[in-house]
């Protein structure tokens, strides 16, 4: 019975991380072009597991969907990455329920420019103490990097800019029963934001809602 019993949880955590991730993958296939102001949330809920993901346009987060050049634009980079990694500050789940953050993972091109902008910088100052003729290998490896891999990361076919942050934060509820929405505080720390499409799944169902400042509780 015990065996059963476990083979019976593991095929049900299957079949929930199956519905999970074509949730997501749906939620993101159906999303249109960014549009400033509003964002987009997700909110997958399974037993004492909850998965949710925040998209926030970069003009909302930063005031800029272009790749950070000044010393004011890239601390404003990091400061916004900063911000959405305090998921408590974001979203309230029901208290009841005794929700711990247990995994936060905040991405974005911007971020990612930022970063080639310094692994750059570095490879130009390794290149100044290299003996003459290494300095020609490695000049020439430097250039078909720049040729074939260093490119603006924010910007992809059509030119279509890709500048928004993603948040992911996985939470684990123990007492899910009493798990029956969430206050949202995003409006709080992002006020340049005025909306955010939000979805939801649980094991009861699911649902949509525009969220606003005025309107940012979320019940399941």
């Amino acid at each position: 019975m015990i065996l059963l019993s476990l083979l019976q949880q593991r095929i049900r955590l299957i079949f929930w991380t199956a519905v999970t991730l074509c949730f997501f993958t749906s939620l993101q296939a159906s999303e249109p072009a960014h549009e400033h102001g509003v964002g987009h949330l997700s909110i997958a809920i399974q037993g004492n597991e909850v998965e949710i993901e925040l998209v926030v346009p970069g003009a909302d987060a930063v005031g800029f969907e272009h790749t950070a050049k000044t010393e004011s634009e890239k601390r404003a980079v990091k400061v916004a990455a900063e911000k959405l990694k305090e998921a408590k500050r974001l979203i309230t789940l029901t208290p009841g329920a005794l929700c711990h953050l247990e995994e936060t993972k905040v991405t974005s091109a911007l971020l990612q420019s930022d970063k080639d902008e310094h692994d750059h910088t570095k490879d130009h100052t390794h290149l100044k103490h290299v003996k003459n003729g290494e300095h020609k290998h490695d000049e020439h490896d430097h250039k078909g990097h720049e040729k074939h891999g260093h490119k603006d990361p924010e910007k992809h076919a059509g030119g279509e800019v890709h500048s928004e942050f993603s948040a992911h934060y996985h939470f684990h509820c123990d007492h899910p029963e009493k798990l029956t929405g969430a206050d949202v505080g995003f409006f709080m720390v992002f006020p340049s934001a005025h909306g955010l499409e939000t979805r939801w799944v649980t094991d009861k169902g699911q649902g949509t809602i525009e969220l606003t400042a005025k309107a940012s509780r979320l019940t399941f």
